[in-house]
């Protein structure tokens, strides 16, 4: 049955197009919002991209002083340049790295979900274009996503750079077994990808975060509530 006009059927949901329309000026809006500050850092074509930032390995040091990632033993990091400092200290820290290939790997392998358990060369691990050298596929649940956003807002809801609705790296996980009740979910992100209010522009396909983190604020999510702020020490 074809869907009406202007809307787009997803699963078993029908999305207004509108709605996606909305999200991409929005998404347009951070990124040359970013551009003009002067914040990014390469790859500096960031249309279409999730914004890599001065100020991220900050945000990630600040993200591993967490008890959420210190507890966690097998933690997950989606695979952008934002998140490489994220992907070290998991790594330097003892931790079991899980990570997804890109997309252009990902088509030419079995296995698109791996873990990484790398001691010495962790920088040459934590590199995405690296993780088939170092890698194994994942077998064991993650305690902890740390996912990437274009914008996200105090609410824990987020937006990623993907046209559609949802997150491809969480739907992996899901999908493949590999996430368990208690699993965290993570972003960081620059203080000018926070949004007040993101309700308008989310759905049930988008997961939230219970944890977003800049270089200077920790931002925990509670069940129901507004986020529970914290400034960095």
């Amino acid at each position: 049955m074809n869907s009406p006009v202007g809307e787009q059927v997803m699963g078993h949901r029908v999305f207004p197009l509108r709605l996606l329309s909305r999200r991409e000026r929005l998404r347009r809006r951070i990124w040359h919002l970013m551009e003009e500050a002067g914040v990014l850092t390469f790859p500096l074509e960031v249309f279409g991209r999730v914004p890599n930032f001065i100020g991220a390995e900050q945000a990630a040091e600040l993200l591993a002083q967490q008890p959420e990632f210190e507890r966690a033993k097998v933690i997950f990091v989606s695979p952008d340049h934002v998140l490489r400092r994220v992907r070290e200290l998991v790594l330097e820290s003892g931790k079991v790295l899980a990570v997804s290939l890109p997309r252009k790997s990902a088509r030419h392998s079995k296995c698109p979900l791996l873990q990484i358990t790398e001691r010495k060369a962790v920088k040459a691990a934590a590199n995405i274009d690296n993780f088939l050298r170092y890698g194994q596929p994942l077998s064991s649940p993650v305690d902890l996503a740390v996912l990437s956003s274009v914008v996200a807002d105090r609410l824990g809801n987020r937006i990623t750079p993907r046209r559609e609705f949802g997150d491809r790296e969480w739907q992996m996980l899901v999908d493949s077994g590999f996430v368990h009740e208690g699993t965290k979910i993570a972003t960081i992100v620059h203080p000018l990808q926070l949004a007040d209010d993101l309700v308008k522009w989310i759905t049930d396909e988008d997961v939230k975060a219970h944890l977003i983190v800049t270089p200077e604020e920790v931002i925990r999510v509670g069940e129901g509530e507004d986020g529970i702020r914290a400034k960095a020490p």
